[in-house]
Parts: C-alpha cells; sequence; structure tokens
C-alpha cells in the first residue's frame, strides 16, 4: 500500500493518509529538513518560554546555557527520530505499532492527538493576542483569522508544508538577526544578573532545563512526518544533521532573544520588544510573528491528522484535520489571556509524560530491527503486531509510574522533586526505566513476511 501522491505539487491537496510511501512516491532533497524544523519555531512561543526564568532570578547566563543544554538534548531526539523517515517511509506514530501492537499503539497516538490540539491553540493564541492587545482590535476574530489559514495549509499538506517553511526560515532568520542586532545594541537590562544562590540556583535551572526540553522534544512525535517522503537511500546522517540544526539553532536563537528582551522588559519579552525596537520595525515583527505561527499551526495540525488516523479516527486526513484545527481554534478563543504563559508551560508538562519512556522503545526497536520487516505489517489490524504488545506496553507504563516521585507541576509535586527543589527530572528516570526494562524483556521478532506466510502473527 502507498499514497497516491506522486509528484511534489504544493498547491494539490495530498491524497494520502498515513499510509506507506513506496519507492516511486519519494521525494525531496535533506535540506528540507532544516527548514521543515526551524520554521515552526520561529513564533513567539519559544520567545515567551525564553524569557520564563529571568523574572524567577535564574539570570541572563543561567537561562541562555539551560536553553541551550535542553536544546541540544531535545534536538538530538528529534533528529533521530527524522532520520527513520526515508528508511521506514511511514509517519512516527504509524512506527509505534511495532513496539505496543496495532491496538495498544492508540494509548500513545491519543495522547499525541491532544498535545498536537494543544500547541496549534498555542499558537494560534500567540498569533493573535499580541496585535489584539497592541492594536485593541477584537481578538476573537484574529484567532479566527489564524486559526483558519492554518488549517487550509494543513488541508494542503505536505509539500505545501515544505514550500511554506523554506519561505519563512529565509524570510524570518533575516528578520531574526535583525531584531537581535537592535537587541545586542540595547545591551541587556537590570535582570540580567542571577538573584539565586547555591542550592536555589541550580534547582531553578534544572527546572527551567526540564520545560526547555519539553518543548524541544516534542518535536520528534512527529518527526518522520516530514521525512518520510525522501528517497530510501537518502543518507540518514544528512536527515539528522539537517533536522537537528534546524531545530537547535531556530528553538535557541528565538529563546536567547527572549531571555534578553526578559531582561529589558521587566520580565516580559513583549515590554522588551517594545522597549527594543523602532516602531515601525516593530509592526513587521509582529506581523512576522503572525505569519510563523501559522506555519507552527498548520505543522502541528498536519501531524495532528496523522496520530488521529493511527488510532483510526473514521476520517480522512483533510476532515480530521478541518475538525482538529476548529476544536483548536475554539479553545484558543478561552484559553488566551493573563494565565497564558503558566497554563501552557504546565501544559507542555503534562503531555510531555509520556514522550520520554515513548522515545526509549522506539529507539530500541528501530536500531534493533528485523531487516526483513514488511512495510505492510504496520498497516494490518490482525496481523504480526495485532492487540497489544506487552513487552513495548508494560515497559511504557511502568517507565511512567516509576517518575511519578520525580515530577513537579502545579497540581503534584512528587516527594523526590520536592527534594530537589520543585525540579522536575522526571523524563530522565522514565526514559532510562522504560528503556531498561524493554531491552531486559524484548524478545526477538520473527520476520514479519514469514509471520504473514504461515498465517500465524506473533506478538512479541
Amino acid at each position: 500500500m502507498h499514497d497516491a501522491q506522486t509528484e511534489e505539487h504544493p498547491l494539490i491537496v495530498e491524497a494520502g493518509g498515513i499510509s506507506y510511501v513506496a519507492a516511486e512516491d519519494r521525494h525531496g532533497d535533506p535540506i528540507n529538513q532544516f527548514t521543515i524544523r526551524c520554521s515552526p519555531v520561529l513564533y513567539l512561543a519559544p520567545i515567551f518560554l525564553g524569557g520564563a526564568a529571568i523574572p524567577k532570578g535564574l539570570g541572563l547566563s543561567g537561562s541562555i546555557s539551560a536553553i541551550i543544554a535542553a536544546n541540544v538534548l531535545g534536538g538530538i531526539a528529534a533528529g533521530i527520530c527524522a532520520a527513520m523517515g526515508p528508511k521506514r517511509g511511514m509517519p512516527q506514530l504509524v512506527m509505534g505499532r511495532g513496539s505496543f501492537g496495532y491496538l495498544g499503539n492508540f494509548l500513545p497516538a491519543i495522547f499525541a492527538t491532544i498535545l498536537f490540539i494543544g500547541y496549534f491553540s498555542v499558537g494560534t493564541i500567540v498569533g493573535a493576542e499580541p496585535i489584539a492587545s497592541m492594536t485593541g482590535l477584537p481578538y476573537n476574530p484574529l484567532v479566527i483569522v489564524v486559526g483558519g489559514t492554518s488549517i487550509l495549509l494543513a488541508v494542503y499538506g505536505y509539500s505545501l508544508l515544505h514550500l511554506t517553511g523554506r519561505w519563512v526560515t529565509n524570510a524570518g532568520l533575516i528578520l531574526l538577526l535583525i531584531t537581535t542586532g537592535f537587541a545586542l545594541y540595547k545591551g541587556a537590562g537590570p535582570q540580567a544578573a542571577a538573584t539565586l544562590t547555591g542550592s536555589e540556583y541550580w534547582f531553578a535551572w534544572l527546572s527551567f532545563f526540564a520545560l526547555i526540553f519539553s518543548f524541544t522534544v516534542s518535536w520528534m512525535l512527529y518527526a518522520s512526518d516530514y521525512s518520510r517522503y525522501l528517497p530510501e537511500s537518502t543518507p540518514s546522517l544528512k536527515v539528522f544533521g539537517y533536522a537537528f540544526s534546524g531545530l537547535l539553532i531556530g528553538s535557541t536563537w528565538m529563546m536567547g532573544l527572549g531571555a534578553l528582551l526578559a531582561t529589558v522588559g521587566a520580565g516580559n519579552p513583549l515590554h522588551g520588544l517594545q522597549e527594543t525596537l523602532p516602531t515601525l520595525l516593530l509592526w513587521v515583527v509582529l506581523i512576522s510573528l503572525i505569519i510563523t505561527s501559522i506555519t507552527h499551526n498548520s505543522i502541528n495540525l498536519y501531524s495532528c491528522a496523522m496520530a488521529s488516523l493511527t488510532w483510526d479516527l473514521p476520517l480522512r486526513r483533510r476532515w480530521t484535520v478541518v475538525v482538529a484545527g476548529t476544536g483548536g481554534t475554539i479553545a484558543a478563543v478561552f484559553l488566551g489571556g493573563t494565565n497564558f504563559m503558566n497554563n501552557f508551560g504546565q501544559f507542555l508538562t503534562l503531555m510531555s509524560y509520556f514522550m520520554a519512556p515513548w522515545l526509549a522503545i522506539m529507539l530500541i526497536d528501530y536500531f534493533r530491527r528485523d531487516p526483513n520487516e514488511k512495510p505492510d505489517a504496520f498497516y494490518d489490524r490482525d496481523g504480526p503486531f495485532a492487540g497489544v504488545m506487552w513487552q513495548g506496553m508494560s515497559s511504557f507504563l511502568i517507565g511512567i509510574v516509576v517518575s511519578i516521585p520525580f515530577m513537579a507541576n502545579d497540581f503534584y509535586t512528587g516527594p523526590i522533586a520536592s527534594g530537589f527543589g520543585g525540579a522536575d527530572t522526571s523524563y530522565f528516570v522514565s526514559f532510562l526505566v522504560a528503556g531498561a526494562i524493554y531491552l531486559a524483556i524484548r524478545s526477538p521478532r520473527r520476520s514479519t513476511a514469514a509471520a504473514t506466510l504461515d498465517g500465524n502473527p506473533t506478538r512479541t
């Protein structure tokens, strides 16, 4: 089975859904992995995230060091997952059927669907709210414009998203360079120096690191969605390198700028932007941030459709985009406001708890995969991956449960996290625990080709 779209025409609606992409349908250049990773992070939310630790006393150097460390680690995860796309020829979450089973994979796919709709709502809010607050224009119509345009882009699909990503990256990096020049000329503000010392400083650093990491690592959930059309012969190292560098440069630059602007704007990067830029340039930047939020949104909607189809939502891809986008736009109407940044941070934290153990299991299966594994096996509900594959599922769930004492959020702080001053280290615990258990109990797979021929699918 394979997608019907065989040519790279961005203004033709992509016909396929989550199906395997056959060799004759492959196209593209790995350099596009840079722009498809960079463009969706050139919007306002990473600027807000980057400035989040300044009012808490971490200081500029502490904020930037945590940003770099978290983005390097998250970028590595996303880059590895992007490299899976050409080799597997299928969306990221579909690959999970080989680890969790066709039905068992519904759980991470549903989690991902919720996460993608949430990120779409966030992008819609930050695309509309700054303009509304600065001009007095009504917020709700702006939300509808941003949300509706994002839906349209996502409906067209893969090729148009890549084309838009190239335009946004090229223009966005130039504008970002100009904005950074003004910010550096203005210089850091009075909150640049850290007010925390000793263990309080390092606990705050670790908490901020976890927040940034939860943002960056989330891009791994849909990395191969945008690399699966590349020819299978595409070197994995090239795909990894372009994807890693695009996400690292875009995220780190935007977040670092946010931290610098927050020192000028009394902890608010948007106020710092107003203090730093001439009026005309400020408007150009704000309008560009609306456009980049649309790029971010459409990518999340497209992958939301990939995730939803993975748990067998009975809709075509384009209609899944419309339904999810409409729901996310409605949510944006009610989620904006003064508590947005706190809500955003908590949303990232809560939804990211499943990603680390999921990644550990996926990596083990990918690098220890059966070389004879057939793509059709991932799409056969009654095939070799039928039902729930409890080795992967139990490792996944145990990893999450064991990490609970290490969790820290507004709803719950575990005893170990309390001892760390409220720093959330659960991601690393769940990753290591799930990976170790899965390595210990995972049994070698039979060839999916053999399992299909003997008519007795195995679940391992």
